[in-house]
């Protein structure tokens, strides 16, 4: 079959291809052509005319693989686009005003709080009680739901605290005389509200207070008044916090 020899109109490296052939490519820049017979050039050799093909990869074949130098670009580009991606993500993620918490707000008041808000409140709170109190009480059972007394909402421009104070009356089992009242607080930070709900950022409570013992060997832990309650936990917040209460 008689090959036909022609320059690359891109690079100039040397093509060849057979005279019924109708495409041709490159080996050194990978552009492909189309092949055309000159009919208007009357002479005894055929002529042929290139025509670049026109496909959808063009304009990315020719960054790609075209050179060394525009692949170097290419890779240096992408290299830097993902750095860039990379970082506004873990902003995002670590920015309390984006992604999922974008649109809300702190609870600085208990009119913040819905309905479903104080139900998720004491439901959390109860289980957190149960949790942390199986096991040491021993003869001790609680006598009915830890009952919420009081709620406080403290707050500044910078955080806040929900903290809810739950009722625990605690009797012996063999001896019903033998009973035992005591406040137990829950402290959760950096509350939101989004959508008239406090769910989404409510995180894990910590109960906050000491050990109360029923006798020697059985305990809770909580407080047995109101008064010391607050001076040990709310009373340091006075001078720097708003505090509402309810």
């Amino acid at each position: 079959m008689r090959l036909i020899e022609k320059e690359c109109p891109n690079c100039g490296a040397g093509l060849h291809f057979g005279k019924d052939d109708t495409t041709c490519k490159c080996e050194y820049c990978k552009r492909e052509f189309e092949i055309e017979r000159d009919t208007e050039k009357k002479k005894l050799d055929d002529q042929f005319i290139l025509n670049e093909l026109k496909t959808p990869f063009k304009f990315f074949a020719y960054f790609t693989f075209s050179s060394m130098i525009s692949q170097i670009i290419v890779i240096s580009i992408t290299f830097v686009i993902i750095i860039i991606v990379a970082f506004n993500l873990i902003q995002g993620l670590s920015d309390s005003n984006s992604l999922f918490n974008r649109n809300s707000s702190y609870v600085t008041s208990t009119s913040d709080l819905s309905t479903s808000d104080y139900s998720t409140l004491d439901i959390q709170s109860r289980i957190l009680i149960s949790r942390e109190t199986t096991g040491i009480t021993g003869m001790y059972n609680t006598k009915g739901n830890f009952k919420r007394e009081k709620i406080y909402v403290v707050s500044n421009d910078k955080t806040n605290y929900i903290i809810p104070i739950y009722k625990a009356e605690y009797a012996n089992i063999s001896n019903s005389e033998d009973k035992h009242i005591i406040y137990i607080p829950i402290i959760y930070k950096n509350v939101k509200t989004k959508n008239n709900s406090i769910a989404f950022s409510l995180g894990e409570g910590k109960i906050s207070a000491p050990e109360y013992h029923f006798n020697d060997n059985n305990y809770s832990y909580g407080y047995t008044d109101l008064d010391t309650l607050y001076n040990e936990i709310i009373k340091q917040y006075e001078n720097d916090y708003k505090i509402v209460t309810k």
